[in-house]
């Protein structure tokens, strides 16, 4: 049966007369009989009762009736979303933030834009570790990711937009000893407990950290962390240093510093999304993020 047919029974249901009904659908009087026979026999049951004066519903068809017209009103429903959609009126955007992430000053604008130009687009954001943003964005469950260069500048089928450039910066607790610099060479990081990030989260991080170690030719004790969220933590308690970024949110607070130092990495803060994926909004939330420099 198709939406077509359950269009026309509906009419006929309605207008309890197969002229009209027919004239209402642009279609002749034999056409739409021969359509209402085809379901009943489909159905394997009688819809309507003719006689030379009135049509009226069967039992069977006045259940029909109202079932049918939830279905057709629900598909109807869908059609208009999914052309909404298109055109760009209506549709949701899905956004992970990588987590210790200052973003709160960088997102009005964009999102200002958004509500005046496309109001019905519903923005979610959500806060997600390394891994959990790559493997949200290539399964599709997020539209745009918002993380560090290293992180996904070489997987391929991503696409993105740098938004701020920052910088790599050694943290660590208020009293360390280093806390009375404010920069230092990584060779001072030697004796140090340094925390990174796992493989398992980040496979691009803990590379690039050991890898430059091993060009200063030390290695300090490492202890790896499970997430940026643990290793904030766990150098906020004071159990070793770590490296961070100028964007997180950790910057501003008074139990830790941060010090600078030669860059190991581009942490800078970037848009990505899966470019093998065709979405309008995406294109729009690119286009139309402020660009800091």
């Amino acid at each position: 049966m198709t939406i077509t047919q359950i269009k026309y029974f509906l009419v006929t249901a309605n207008c309890l007369n197969f002229t009209k009904a027919a004239a209402q659908l642009y279609i002749t009087q034999p056409a739409l009989s021969r359509q209402i026979a085809a379901m009943e026999e489909e159905l394997g049951c009688l819809l309507f009762v003719r006689n030379s004066r009135k049509v009226m519903l069967t039992p069977s068809a006045a259940v029909l009736k109202k079932e049918f017209q939830q279905i057709y009103d629900s598909y109807n429903l869908a059609v208009a979303k999914a052309q909404a959609a298109y055109q760009g009126l209506s549709g949701e955007l899905n956004i992970g933030i990588l987590e210790g992430t200052r973003v709160g000053d960088l997102f009005p604008p964009v999102l200002r834009y958004f509500a005046d130009k496309h109001p019905n687009v519903d923005i979610k954001m959500r806060n997600y570790s390394f891994k959990a943003l790559i493997d949200k964005l290539q399964s599709g469950d997020l539209d745009i990711i918002v993380t560090l260069k290293f992180d996904i500048e070489s997987l391929e089928g991503v696409s993105y937009k740098v938004i701020e450039k920052t910088r790599d910066h050694i943290v660590v607790p208020a009293d360390h000893p280093l806390a009375a610099k404010d920069k230092i060479e990584i060779e001072e990081l030697k004796d140090e407990t340094f925390i990174m990030v796992s493989s398992e989260d980040s496979a691009e991080s803990p590379r690039l950290i050991i890898e430059r170690f091993n060009r200063a030719k030390i290695m300090p004790k490492i202890k790896f962390a499970p997430s940026i969220q643990a290793e904030m933590l766990w150098v906020e308690a004071g159990t070793g240093v770590c490296m961070l970024d100028s964007r997180n949110i950790m910057f501003d607070n008074p139990a830790v510093k941060f010090l600078d130092i030669e860059q190991v990495s581009d942490p800078s803060l970037v848009l990505a999304w899966n470019s093998q994926i065709s979405n309008n909004y995406i294109r729009l939330f690119a286009e139309n993020f402020t660009y800091n420099n």
